[in-house]
């Protein structure tokens, strides 16, 4: 499996021959984003910020798109989805985000979206066995610091990878949270589900 930034909020992760666009952002956002053709689109927030699924095609292939609570499988890849509170923009409500498990490559990745709730619901937490990759908001309108490592601290997970939301200082404070608060950004993780084992807790930045 290999997880790049993508630009924005966006996520790309990859795995052989097939490509998850994680919350690109649409044409209408400020943010922009390499384009890149996927098989799957997955959007956690209704908001231009976080649905580009029209920046995810290419050559005319269209993806397919999962967006908002359920169970989805698109050929060996397994998704669900739950709904949160989530208060990004002008987008609040108990169920203004979603999150979701992804399983992939013998990888389950859990993506909390813009989550601004400090604790996960009890049908998240029912399924958080072997979770090999968790990837964080932190900072304006989703979790600030302290509070996204009280919450991945209680996740048994190999890898953490945080995403800054906004321009405040809550990744500064997450990372010295973590004890690594002088990690240096990588372009990509590239990982096997086999070497996971050996990891535990590692925090990982991506540029």
């Amino acid at each position: 499996m290999i997880i790049q930034r993508a630009g924005g909020y966006c996520f790309k992760i990859s795995s052989g021959d097939t490509t998850i666009a994680l919350n690109p952002p649409s044409s209408k956002s400020k943010h922009k984003v390499s384009k890149f053709g996927s098989d799957v689109v997955v959007i956690s927030v209704p908001h231009t910020d976080w649905n580009g699924a029209e920046q995810a095609t290419h050559n005319g292939k269209e993806p397919f798109v999962v967006s908002g609570p359920g169970a989805y499988e698109v050929g060996d890849i397994i998704i669900t989805g739950y709904g949160t509170p989530g208060a990004y923009g002008d987008v609040m409500s108990d169920v203004g985000n979603t999150v979701y498990i992804i399983e992939m490559d013998g990888i389950r990745v859990l993506a909390l979206g813009a989550l601004s709730a400090p604790k996960l619901p009890p049908e998240v937490r029912s399924e958080l066995d072997n979770i090999g990759i968790v990837l964080i908001p932190v900072g304006e309108d989703t979790l600030d610091g302290k509070v996204a490592h009280d919450l991945v601290n209680t996740i048994e997970t190999k890898v953490i990878i945080p995403y800054s939301i906004g321009k405040d200082d809550a990744l500064k404070v997450f990372l010295k949270a973590e004890g690594v608060a002088d990690t240096k950004p990588i372009d990509k993780l590239t990982v096997r589900a086999k070497e996971l084992a050996a990891m535990d807790g590692a925090v990982v930045l991506l540029s």
